[in-house]
């Protein structure tokens, strides 16, 4: 079946259709908003529209939300999904849902086994979504973990929405830090490499590659790494760190379709190439023996852009360089028409540079999503784990602590450019106290009640189960919290849109909980399995769909929804 389209959507065209006949010459991208109103008595959706309009028209914001009322109350396709459409002052439109529709809608998401989010997929994958990307030198940490469980669920609502996405994560393997990586593990067994001890990584795990690849401690008077040895062993050792990166990956539920390797750039020429459109447009000069981007001049009003170095003194090219490459590999190679590159919050001025270096070579800019660093508290008071890489806590560390799906959550309830506290005791919490086990708890209960009505005890039900397709919610008049229930659900598509649109994959977090609170009331104010054969069958409609929509919402996050708990 067609993706099904949430109610919010639904009016916000109507209402753009409105407008566009009362206010004549509205641009194409004018902004319109249509949300819940904070109180309910004003209706199940608002819209401003009217104040909005009211100094471009130079009429009072009443006159124009009278003129737009009406037109939308002559509007047919809306008049199936609202049956109420009012006007407040100072200037609000409000509408309330049609019951049938909702009853409609509500039989559609219980029909079909994922009704709530199924769409046509783009052919083409348009969208590359490019995350975590942390360098092969050591376990991935917990603001890895935070973004890359961004980075998954982003593409799975994409993908949700029909999008064609491409999950990739970007291996800087020919870099300095690489040659650190190789340095750190001769040093471990006794070598002297180039390195201050500062400079070296250092952790239980650069021991353990050391064992891996069976390095001996040098013969006396060998002491001294060659830079031929350190280059092999950090080819060695960051190939072992990324086989371990891809293991806890999988652990962590977070799928990839592209490693990218920052070799394949120079093997392909486009790190030369690049260099050499950017000499080609004199956007670089010579200083001090090495090559300087020339930022600070092409950011014009960005007084805090400073040049930076494209190649140094040495020879060797800067991170810059071939990250400039590697976006042209995406948006001239590839040709992706939507890049999204999300990174932690400390490569900000990094950023910064790359845009201005995109824009001047003429290439479009990616989308940045700044992920902040995770703090780990337990009763307000920030706490350390086993620290076995060194002076951090790895990913894996949380999740054998707390879980997958737990950690996912977490990571997923809060917007990633706020700093985040992880409350462990929280999150150790079996009970519905925490939030993700509330929300599974509800799903749980949700199979439970369909269980006992497969199971023969309730005839009545069964019976309503298997007319699902073609049983209305019944002509009886509905319980408040069956109403709740329904609206909530029926939301989930228009949730999916807007993270779509502006990546706030955060909010479905809030939606789940939602959901989960409108099924626990409506679960203790409406007997399910019990009363006249139309209801039960109207509620067993409502339990179907409410398990199919928290079903759904979770696997966007990809979190389990338990049929027991």
């Amino acid at each position: 079946m067609a993706f099904l389209v949430g109610p919010e959507t639904l009016l916000t065209g109507a209402v753009r259709r409105a407008a566009r006949h009362t206010a004549r010459g509205l641009p194409q991208d004018f902004s319109i908003t249509v949300e819940q109103p904070e109180n309910s008595v004003y209706g199940d959706y608002a819209t401003n529209i009217a104040l909005r309009l009211a100094p471009r028209e130079k009429l009072p914001p009443m006159a124009i939300a009278e003129e737009l009322a009406g037109r939308l109350a002559a509007d047919r396709s809306l008049g199936r999904v609202a049956d109420a459409i009012r006007i407040a002052a100072p200037g609000f439109i409000n509408f309330s849902l049609a019951r049938k529709w909702l009853e409609a809608r509500v039989r559609d998401i219980a029909a079909e086994n994922s009704a709530s989010i199924r769409a046509q997929r783009e052919k083409r994958r348009e969208i590359q979504i490019e995350f975590i990307s942390a360098n092969p030198t050591g376990p991935l940490t917990l603001a890895n973990g935070r973004g890359g469980f961004l980075g998954d669920t982003l593409a799975n609502v994409l993908q949700a929405a029909g999008r064609g996405v491409t999950r990739e994560y970007y291996v800087n393997d020919a870099g300095e830090q690489v040659r650190k990586l190789g340095a750190s593990v001769l040093g471990a067994v006794g070598y002297q490499v180039p390195y201050s001890g500062d400079e070296l990584y250092r952790g239980d795990y650069v021991r353990k590659l050391a064992q891996h690849l069976s390095i001996p401690a040098p013969r006396q008077g060998e002491e001294e790494a060659s830079p031929t040895l350190i280059a092999h062993t950090a080819r060695e050792a960051s190939r072992l760190m990324l086989a371990e990166i891809k293991r806890v990956v999988r652990k962590a539920g977070i799928r990839f379709d592209s490693w990218f390797s920052e070799r394949s750039l120079h093997r392909q020429g486009l790190v030369s190439e690049t260099l050499k459109t950017l000499k080609r447009k004199r956007l670089v000069e010579e200083r001090d023996g090495a090559l300087w981007l020339k930022a600070r001049e092409l950011s014009g009003e960005d007084t805090l852009e400073r040049d930076r170095v494209l190649i140094k003194s040495s020879g060797d090219p800067t991170y810059v360089l071939p990250d400039l490459a590697y976006h042209f590999e995406k948006f001239r190679r590839r040709r992706f028409r939507r890049v999204i590159d999300i990174v932690g919050a400390d490569h900000h001025g990094h950023f910064r540079v790359l845009r201005t270096g995109l824009r001047a070579l003429g290439f479009p800019v990616p989308e940045v999503i700044m992920v902040q660093f995770v703090r780990l508290t337990e009763q307000g008071r920030e706490v350390s784990m086993s620290k076995r890489a060194g002076s951090f806590v790895t990913l894996e560390e949380l999740l054998d602590d707390v879980g997958v799906d737990v950690a996912r959550w977490f990571f997923l309830s809060r917007a990633p450019e706020t700093h985040m506290d992880f409350d462990l005791a929280l999150a150790r919490e079996q009970s519905e106290k925490n939030p993700v086990h509330y929300v599974q708890y509800a799903h749980a209960r949700c199979a439970s009640i369909l269980r006992k009505a497969e199971e023969g005890h309730h005839q009545s039900a069964l019976a309503g189960k298997r007319k699902l397709a073609r049983t209305g919610s019944g002509a009886a008049a509905l319980h408040d919290s069956e109403l709740s229930l329904m609206r909530a659900l029926v939301r989930l598509p228009d949730f999916i849109a807007r993270i779509a649109a502006t990546s706030e994959v955060h909010h479905l977090t809030s939606y789940a909980t939602e959901v989960a609170t409108a099924f626990s009331a409506f679960y203790r104010d409406c007997p399910v399995l019990s009363g006249d054969t139309a209801t039960t069958q109207s509620r067993i409609v409502l339990v179907v769909a409410a398990k199919n929509v928290l079903r759904d919402t979770l696997a966007l996050m990809g979190i389990r929804a338990p049929e027991r708990m």
